[in-house]
């Protein structure tokens, strides 16, 4: 499941973090992931999020650095998988700088990754989840091509989650479709023309599909959703859908 929260101290109003952290932690339950990606989320939130979310271990420094920032973080599910290693970059020319700003972004960019073993079956995946700049077209691109290099740099599973600010049909979608990922929602909906996934605390799927659940081949997607349901106040619990999907793994080969 990838999940842009909305940083909690952005003026909302009626949307404002403490009147829909609820929200936000039930729409994680109904969906019970395994593994969940969030953008724009800060420590508190995060820390909101690890009282509510016991079963799950987090993972993920903030972009500013430590604690300071939003955070890309990943929430993984301890009984269904051990952490083997995780670790953060930045995107941009100088990833392990911290804070640094890349290309033409307005603001600093992180990307948190963990590898990941299976315990029931002992399979390995790796997993990206990361937020690209919202302003820089230049940045976007270069963000996408760095996390493809990464990916098409592994074998084995590979998963890739996160708000891209980048539509289906735009270049850095293109250059991450490109290194062996492909769109698990797009895999079981081709024809699915309301997909909108950021709507700005009003509801509906109009729009680009820019928060994405990307996987390599070894995992056969069953299931894929963009959730765009309202709480039972009425209300969203953020200003993006979250997006989930359901996989398989596929046989070993011979």
């Amino acid at each position: 499941m990838t999940f842009n929260v909305r940083y909690g101290t952005a003026d909302d109003g009626p949307d404002a973090w403490p009147l829909r952290r609820e929200q936000v932690l039930d729409a994680i339950r109904e969906v019970a992931p395994a593994i969940l990606g969030v953008q724009e989320a800060l420590d508190f939130q995060l820390a909101w999020l690890e009282q509510g979310l016991p079963s799950f271990r987090r993972l993920g420094q903030g972009r500013e650095g430590g604690t300071r920032g939003e955070h890309a973080a990943l929430f993984v599910e301890r009984e269904r998988f051990e952490v083997l290693e995780s670790g953060d970059f930045w995107l941009s020319e100088r990833p392990d700088e911290v804070a640094s700003v890349g290309w033409d972004a307005a603001l600093t960019r992180i990307c948190t990754w963990a590898r990941l073993r299976e315990r029931a079956s002992g399979r390995e995946l790796t997993v990206w989840n990361a937020h690209f700049d919202h302003r820089g077209a230049q940045a976007r691109v270069h963000s996408a091509q760095m996390l493809a290099e990464r990916v098409e740099a592994l074998h084995g599973a590979r998963l890739v989650l996160g708000d891209f600010n980048a539509g289906e049909r735009s270049a850095p979608l293109a250059t991450l479709l490109a290194c062996g990922l492909r769109d698990s929602f797009r895999a079981l909906h081709p024809d699915a023309r309301e997909v909108g996934t950021f709507h700005a605390f009003r509801g509906g799927l109009a729009g680009e599909k820019i928060d994405h659940v990307l996987a390599t081949h070894e995992l056969e997607p069953v299931e894929a959703a963009i959730h765009s349901a309202p709480g039972a106040n009425g209300r969203w619990p953020s200003d993006h859908h979250p997006v989930s999907a359901k996989f398989a793994w596929k046989p070993r080969a011979p």
